[in-house]
């Protein structure tokens, strides 16, 4: 299982084009002062501490790697964290867009609790569907044993499989497209 980290890592040789040897450079360099961070070692105010020294575009690296770090698997606590660790690093730097960071996280956190409750009624739906069609399947097999078996019913079972697919895929993509959509939008302000 890779680090916050690691993963922040791979997005970041992703997304970098220009001047990228040099932020992958800054991104080797924060390292050992944000893997700590990841790994719940140190706080924001603790991070900050390490960073107060720093110029604008490391402190623009580590504020990417935090946002980079995010995803709609993570849980509320784990994003406010980073929030406050951005919103920390954000009152070194020049630009101070401190309110923005915060009414952006706090959409985030949002889109990833309307995630976490659609999903968990979506897998009620998916699991009462199986139950249904293992009902359904016993009824097949009762009446196959009686000789009125229907093969229109099977036909049924593969459609409604088909469908809860098309469902399940629907609702993954419209929430990564969203998510990803306020990520790349923070990164812009930080950028």
């Amino acid at each position: 299982m890779k680090s916050a980290y690691e993963k922040a890592m791979e997005r970041a040789e992703k997304f970098y084009d220009d001047d990228g040897d040099n932020s992958l450079e800054i991104r080797e360099n924060l390292k050992d002062i944000m893997a700590p961070f990841f790994k719940a070692k140190i706080n924001a105010e603790e991070l900050w501490d390490e960073l107060k020294n720093a110029d604008e575009k490391v402190l623009a690296e580590a504020q990417l790697m935090l946002v980079e770090s995010i995803g709609l698997r993570n849980s509320t606590d784990q994003i406010k964290r980073r929030k406050e660790a951005v919103v920390a690093l954000e009152s070194l730097r020049e630009t101070e867009n401190s309110s923005y960071f915060e009414k952006a996280f706090t959409q985030a956190q949002s889109l990833q609790q309307q995630y976490e409750t659609q999903k968990k009624q979506l897998d009620e739906q998916v699991q009462q569907a199986l139950n249904g069609a293992q009902g359904q399947q016993n009824s097949l097999a009762a009446q196959a044993q009686s000789g009125s078996a229907n093969e229109q019913n099977n036909g049924m079972s593969s459609q409604m499989q088909q469908q809860l697919a098309k469902k399940l895929s629907d609702f993954q993509k419209s929430y990564n497209q969203r998510f990803d959509k306020l990520i790349k939008e923070i990164k812009d302000q930080i950028q």
